[in-house]
């Protein structure tokens, strides 16, 4: 029988050995499925903000990018955008104006005389201009009615042998615009409102005969976006013709008549701030720096009375 060595012969060899041989044991065994299961994948939202978080497993099913919902934004209105139109000369605001008396232009009148139907004034077709006459007592009011539209100028002159009738005038609604307390002869005014006006005619202190002139400017206006307008007429039975045209302080208005001075002249006046041109200067042209934002009046006087074609034109700039 061989001798035993002398290591091999004690525990602690022997408890070396079983250790060795269980360790052989557990290194060649495989971990099971369920231990490798235990990594926690990354989620949708770590690879979306950080891809390189982590990275999947080969037993880890790759996750599914989420749309995220996008932030809100404000949003902004597109600006609408406004058409702008250049304003003429004709779309000015007037101011008001206080109640003034006017000496009346020396504007040599129709020699015709218009019929007043039942007192109501009525104007020949093309006509701006009527002229009636009568008599009136001590005491007594003759009145007459015409229609006319807003915004018209009107003026009125009253003539009489004595010179003691007086004028008044009362407006669609009623309402007193000039009282007979005035005493005024002469009258020119911007209508307030469309409708039947009712003119007046008081009488003084014995009966009286009386001429009175009513005239009611037409309206003209410039085209949008021009400064100059020109306006064809005719002087109706030898009357004188009258526009109205409303323009702005220290602009320069050109006013020109296509025919000589001999056939027909120029009246020019602010309705507030009076003449500018008389018709005793019998001028086929004018030109000068507006005192005033107002209705300006120009009429066409024919020469004698007579019937005349006519061009007029008129700037404002």
């Amino acid at each position: 029988m061989l001798p035993k060595h002398p290591i091999s012969q004690t525990k602690f060899h022997s408890v070396f050995i079983a250790l060795s041989i269980t360790f052989l044991m557990l290194s060649g065994c495989i971990l099971p499925s369920s231990v490798a299961s235990t990594t926690v994948p990354p989620t949708a939202t770590q690879l979306l903000i950080n891809p390189q978080a982590a990275s999947p497993t080969a037993n880890a099913p790759l996750a599914t990018a989420t749309l995220l919902p996008p932030s809100p934004t404000a949003i902004v209105p597109l600006p609408t955008a406004t058409l702008v139109i250049q304003p003429s000369a004709t779309f000015a605001v007037l101011p008001t104006a206080t109640e003034t008396l006017i000496p009346p232009s020396p504007t040599p009148e129709p020699t015709a005389t218009s019929e007043a139907a039942g007192n109501q004034i009525i104007f020949t077709r093309g006509s701006t201009a009527a002229v009636v006459s009568g008599a009136v007592r001590h005491g007594q009011v003759v009145e007459y009615t015409i229609d006319a539209n807003a915004t018209q100028p009107m003026i009125l002159r009253l003539d009489s042998t004595v010179g003691d009738v007086y004028l008044g005038v009362i407006d669609p609604n009623g309402d007193v615009m000039l009282a007979p307390t005035k005493k005024w002869t002469y009258w020119q005014w911007r209508l307030p409102f469309t409708g039947r006006y009712r003119i007046q005619i008081y009488g003084g202190a014995g009966p009286e005969d009386y001429q009175m002139t009513v005239k009611v400017a037409r309206l003209a206006y410039f085209p949008p976006g021009y400064d100059t307008v020109t306006l064809l007429g005719t002087t109706v039975n030898g009357y004188v013709l009258s526009y109205a045209m409303t323009c702005n302080e220290g602009q320069t208005m050109a006013v020109r008549l296509d025919l000589p001075s001999s056939s027909a002249y120029l009246d020019v006046f602010g309705l507030v701030t009076g003449a500018l041109l008389l018709p005793s200067d019998k001028e086929n042209a004018w030109s000068g720096t507006l005192p005033a934002t107002q209705p300006y009046v120009i009429e066409v006087i024919p020469n004698g009375g007579n019937v005349v074609n006519f061009s007029l034109t008129v700037t404002c700039h």
